[in-house]
This record gives C-alpha cells, structure tokens and sequence, in this order.
C-alpha cells in the first residue's frame, strides 16, 4: 500500500534529550504496522515502534510520519507526500567544467550566495552552501569528455540543484558561481522569488495575553475575546 498518514491522530511535539530529537506518535494501525519517517522529503526511518530518535536537523524542516505496507518499510514514498511547503527555494541548474572562471578546465564546483535578509543585496563574502562539481572526484565532462552538448564542442553538462532552509516572506535574491581550485569566482547567475509572508497572528492585549475570558454567574456562560487578525 502507499505511504498513508490517515491513521496517523496525533505527534507529540518533538523533545531534545541534549544529543537526538525524540519524535513520538499516535495512530489508529494494528499492533505490528509498519510506519515510516521522513525528515525533509528524505527517508529517515521506517520500523514497528511508534516513537524515533533523529539526529538534530540543521534547520527547520518538515517531518512526515505515516504508515505502509508490510515489507515496503525501506521503499521511497517521498513522490507520494504532501506537496512541500511554500517557504523553501530550490535552485537547479545546469554546469560542467566549461565554467572554470580562467578559461581552463579546473572547476571545483559551486557556490550558492544569498542576502542576509529579505529585499537586501546579495552577501558573497559567504557562501550558504557548497555543492562539488563532481561528486566522487571524477570528472563527466571536459574537452573530449561527454558528448557535443549544452557546454560547447566536446562538452556535456550536468544537472545540480540547491534547496534553502525556511524563508520568512519577502523577495530573495540567490546568487550561483563556479569556482577553481585556486578559489576563483566566475560570474554569478543571479534568480529572485517571492515568498509569501505566513498570517500574522493577533495582536496581544496589555497583559500580553491574545485570548480574554468573562464569566457570567447568572448564566454560567464563558464569553472569549480576542483582537482581530491584521491584514497581511
């Protein structure tokens, strides 16, 4: 069966014992079903128990827990899951040895630049992440290497891709460049994209409370106020 979430009634808020993030759940599954994890769309864990310790994300990320069929604990549900939230960006790109910033054959790989907030410049005094042009050392691609492709005559290229950790809304601008051995920069391609800013809960009372409460004795009835939501 394929990942199912709908026995799935209630996750614990996760708990840090100081070295591993305690993720604990409840369902409506026989003794004995199979669930599985996944942190970031990535399977993390799969088993009988109904509680998992994971190692302490970087980030923000999502966790889904679900249960499958018995004997498909180690198969890849992640296509099947909700569609992931709207406050990540994934920057995917095509590249290859043809980008080395001097005009030679050396490219390291690449860095990704961002601004240190939403609707500031581009920060390339640092770089968010890292990714290697040739994961494993050897190169695919280069003069007489790979097919006639998108890199020039005797050049093929390969696909990379970036995902940023949660965004607060805004307009962010990304930044991608090669670099060489010699930590040469090449010209940075640049994307920018909107992100939603989430709802903004309500404004909080003198007190600092956001929910008021009056009890009537001679109605026995409990009137709730709040202040309004305000506009996005």
């Amino acid at each position: 069966m394929p990942f199912d979430q709908s026995t799935i009634v209630d996750v614990a808020p996760p708990v840090w014992d100081g070295s591993t993030l305690q993720l604990s759940w409840t369902s409506t599954a026989p003794a004995g079903t199979t669930f599985q994890v996944y942190v970031a769309r990535r399977l993390a864990w799969s088993g009988t128990a109904r509680w998992v310790s994971l190692t302490m994300p970087d980030s923000r990320v999502r966790v889904d827990v679900g249960a499958v069929g018995a004997g498909e604990g180690d198969l890849d549900f992640s296509s099947s899951l909700p569609g992931a939230t709207a406050d990540r960006v994934t920057l995917a790109w095509l590249g290859g040895s043809y980008l080395d910033p001097t005009g030679g054959d050396d490219v390291q790989g690449f860095r990704v630049f961002g601004p240190p907030a939403p609707g500031a410049g581009v920060d390339y005094t640092t770089s968010l992440a890292e990714i290697p042009a040739y994961p494993g050392g050897t190169p695919i691609d280069g003069y007489g290497i790979g097919g006639f492709g998108q890199g020039g005559f005797g050049r093929a290229v390969s696909s990379y891709s970036w995902t940023s950790s949660a965004l607060e809304g805004g307009v962010w601008t990304f930044a991608v460049a090669s670099f060489d051995a010699a930590g040469n920069l090449g010209t940075p391609t640049t994307s920018t994209t909107t992100i939603a800013a989430p709802p903004r809960p309500p404004a909080a009372s003198a007190d600092g409370s956001r929910l008021q409460y009056l009890y009537d004795p001679a109605t026995r009835q409990v009137t709730l106020t709040w202040n309004p939501s305000p506009s996005a």
